[in-house]
């Protein structure tokens, strides 16, 4: 037989739940038989697996130790826990807010939010790496509870990216970033695009679709004609960015944008910015590849940056402007905090 102690980050689901992600190697199927014939037990009752766990919670499965193992492939070796040292970009500075249940960080350029394969190393690791090196996280806890990241910029888009560290955490950050009416965090991004853009205010509304695998999004006019190649992909969705002009470059033909998102698709502001023909600078998939070409050929990717989000309890947590804006634009952060003033004030 073994006994689980239910901790503090699996406590508040059920279960049935719990014991998915334990038994994650085989079907669910098996959860519930093993409930039925009271293999496990709940504070030693049966239970349905509808029950809501609370920390303190015993659970006793009523296996030989040798069938556990089997089920949890625990006689395999296990993978090595990620340790701090192995993401040198990840300091104290890193952290820009941080409670008991979640953490808000500052992404740099060149970084995944969430590994593609299983060699790559993702923020999402250096976050688990960093709990574990404060001690707010044990290695046996990860067979229950991931701490994960809640909102994923893309490789080569930097700044303010939130992660759970609790399951408390996790809930908290999805009703935060929930596109539902009444959403209660704002968020703003810096961008830099081609050409002197005049786009000002609260924009037009487009419709949005997504390709099967992700990779590239399509939008459109809201009640306009929809692209052939999108009516493969489903009803479109509604996205909405409001744009800010805050400067420009004439030198280089560039301007300095101030998006705030009111919806957060997957390459909301790349590919709107693309539809209103202002690509985003060093965009390799929406942009203009001969203007990347001639304004600067070493740019590897998009010139865009999760500048500030504003939590409901008023917090504002706010990542410094890369330098490679301040190339273009000396005073990008100081002309986004006015115009950001100027949005928010009354609001």
């Amino acid at each position: 037989m073994r006994e689980l102690i239910v901790g503090k980050n699996e406590a508040g689901q059920k279960l049935k739940k719990y014991c998915f992600i334990y038994f994650r190697e085989i079907p669910q199927s098996f959860t519930y038989k093993m409930l039925r014939k009271k293999n496990i037990l709940l504070n030693e009752k049966k239970a349905s697996g509808e029950e809501v766990l609370k920390e303190g919670d015993k659970i006793q499965m009523y296996f030989a130790e040798e069938t556990l193992n089997d089920l949890r492939r625990e006689s395999e070796p296990k993978k090595a826990l990620p340790k701090l040292a192995d993401y040198p970009w990840f300091t104290k500075e890193s952290v820009l807010y941080e409670n008991e249940d979640m953490l808000i960080l500052n992404k740099p350029v060149g970084v995944l939010s969430q590994k593609s394969s299983p060699k790559d190393k993702s923020a999402n690791d250096a976050v688990i790496a960093y709990l574990l090196e404060q001690g707010e996280l044990k290695g046996e806890t990860l067979d229950t509870f991931r701490p994960s990241i809640c909102n994923r910029l893309d490789r080569n888009t930097s700044g303010v990216m939130s992660a759970s560290k609790t399951r408390k955490g996790a809930r908290e950050l999805a009703n935060l970033y929930s596109e539902k009416d009444g959403r209660t965090t704002q968020k703003f991004y810096l961008t830099i695009v081609h050409g002197k853009c005049p786009l000002k205010g609260h924009y037009d509304r487009l419709d949005y679709v997504k390709s099967r695998n992700g990779n590239q999004a399509y939008v459109w006019l809201h009640g306009g004609k929809r692209p052939a190649e999108t009516l493969k992909y489903g009803d479109p969705t509604k996205i909405w960015t409001e744009l800010y002009p805050l400067d420009y470059n004439a030198d280089k033909n560039v301007t300095l944008m101030l998006c705030r998102l009111h919806t957060g698709k997957s390459h909301q502001i790349r590919v709107t910015m693309q539809h209103y023909k202002y690509p985003v600078v060093g965009d390799p998939k929406y942009g203009d590849p001969k203007k990347n070409e001639k304004l600067d050929p070493s740019l590897t990717g998009q010139l865009l940056h999760a500048f500030q989000i504003k939590l409901p309890n008023d917090v504002i947590v706010q990542a410094a402007v890369p330098k490679t804006f301040s190339k273009y634009f000396p005073k990008a952060e100081e002309k986004a905090l006015k115009q950001i003033l100027s949005i928010t004030q009354g609001v």
